[in-house]
């Protein structure tokens, strides 16, 4: 088995066989003599060696020789992944859960264990009918045992079954800094994380928030270290999140919501990221005072146009940041509030439809965005209906008149093709960007119609004398 490459500190490996070789020479056993030439590393590196493999791997690792039984018990990250590491043979399986039992049980004499930062436990298979009843009792070994470790980072990914059910054990790992919880329809409501203190970190996925109990408050009232929260294709109708807390960047991410569903914001003074994607709230609630800095609005178009209020609000929830990046739909609602300021928005991201006027259609968004510095375009393929642009106007906002971006520096744009709504784009920022100093273009045609695309935009009249035009061929 060769090892030397996994070893992270190269220096220290060759060491140690260094002082092993030197060991067997002093002893006459300069030829070899089958010695075993990883008798002289310790533990600790022998754990980094096993924390690089594949948990099964690292488990026919300790069948080596005897000094490698108890490198798994050492390493200071294990990604158990019960479905890939076994066949579905139930010796095979009850083997392999001893020996997940075995790698996570800390020792009883000195020298102390060695701590666990990282933990995965992929538990899909654990919960068959052939090995269902005792599946439950060795997920609460498995996460005392990481508790007695000290773990730090911990991910549970729980299968959809009656059985699969959070032990009280989870809530002994006090140490934990990040948790990750997927739990694919799990019924029952979540435990109270309050044991778990040093929490910066929560990820939520697939889980049911009725919005019914007090989770989110009596979470930001006893892990006060809690600084992100990622809600990742949950099921919501109620999510109200209110401090005070340190709370810094809040993510929603492909959540779905009930017909009549709230987000609401209590004091959260050190709120800083926003990235909300996929369907939205039919209300959104801001109390207090907040300031974010950076907003990923990914939105989809909703099926049911969304009340005027709605719009408003969500709306309010930019009003003064600094890096914003919008989808299709949510540029479409910025044209029609076309009369809202975003003054202090310094990187502006947008994604579009390949349509006809696509590419023009932030035209009405850069008018209102006056101080942005940094811009990112990029086009994705649309079968929605088009639209048409009369007069040289687009919304009642003009395509090349009125829109100045005077702080322009950065422009990036991915994807741009031929067709008159993206070079009309091209040509109104080289005219209206005086400080303009950079334009990387990555076009969406290949050949003969990419040099032709080339030639044109070179043609297009600078404001800015220092502007270089760069090309690419990839994203």
């Amino acid at each position: 088995m060769r090892t030397k490459h996994l070893i992270p500190n190269h220096a220290a490996g060759l060491t140690y066989a260094a002082r092993d070789y030197a060991i067997r020479d002093d002893y006459g056993g300069g030829d070899g003599g089958g010695s075993d030439p990883f008798e002289g590393f310790p533990d600790a590196v022998l754990g980094l060696i096993v924390a690089k493999l594949p948990f099964r791997s690292a488990v026919a690792a300790s069948a080596i020789s005897r000094r490698w039984r108890g490198a798994v018990a050492a390493a200071p990250a294990l990604d158990i992944d019960f479905a890939v590491a076994f066949p579905e043979a139930p010796r095979r399986r009850a083997a392999f859960a001893a020996a997940a039992t075995a790698a996570l049980a800390p020792r009883s004499a000195p020298p102390p264990p060695h701590p666990l930062r990282r933990l995965r436990l992929a538990l899909e298979g654990l919960f068959d009918q052939a090995f269902a009843a005792s599946a439950a009792d060795h997920l609460a070994s498995w996460l005392a045992a990481a508790a007695a470790r000290g773990v730090e980072r911990l991910e549970i990914r729980l299968p959809r079954s009656r059985l699969a059910v959070l032990p009280p054990s989870l809530l002994a790992c006090t140490g934990l800094t990040s948790l990750t919880l997927r739990l694919d329809h799990y019924a029952l409501p979540l435990p109270s994380l309050t044991p778990l203190t040093r929490l910066s970190r929560l990820h939520l996925a697939s889980v049911s928030l009725k919005g019914d109990d007090d989770f989110f408050g009596d979470l930001f009232s006893h892990c006060t270290e809690l600084r992100y929260l990622i809600l990742e294709q949950c099921r919501i109708s109620a999510l109200r999140l209110a401090g005070p807390s340190r709370l810094c960047s809040l993510a929603i991410t492909d959540c779905t919501w009930t017909e009549q569903s709230s987000l609401a914001l209590f004091e959260m003074p050190e709120l800083r990221t926003l990235r909300y994607s996929g369907a939205m709230a039919t209300r959104h609630i801001i109390d207090g005072e907040v300031s974010l800095d950076e907003v990923l609005l990914a939105i989809e178009k909703p099926q049911v146009k969304p009340r005027e209020a709605t719009l408003r609000e969500l709306i309010a929830l930019v009003g003064n940041v600094r890096s914003l990046l919008l989808s299709p739909w949510c540029i479409e609602q910025f044209e029609e509030w076309w009369k809202v300021r975003l003054d202090r928005v310094r990187q502006l991201s947008c994604i579009i439809e390949r349509r006809e006027e696509g590419a023009l259609s932030i035209a009405p968004l850069l008018s209102n965005c006056p101080n942005v510095e940094e811009l990112r375009v990029s086009v994705v393929p649309s079968q929605g209906k088009r639209r048409r642009c009369s007069d040289g106007e687009c919304h009642g906002v003009l395509c090349s008149k009125g829109v100045a971006v005077k702080h322009l520096k950065g422009v990036r744009m991915k994807y741009i093709d031929e067709s008159k709504s993206g070079l009309e784009l091209v040509k109104l920022l080289l005219k209206n960007a005086p400080q303009l100093e950079t334009m990387n273009i990555v076009p969406s045609m290949d050949g003969l119609e990419q040099a032709k695309f080339r030639r044109r935009v070179l043609k297009f009249r600078k404001s800015s004398r220092n502007a270089s035009i760069q090309f690419c061929t990839a994203g």
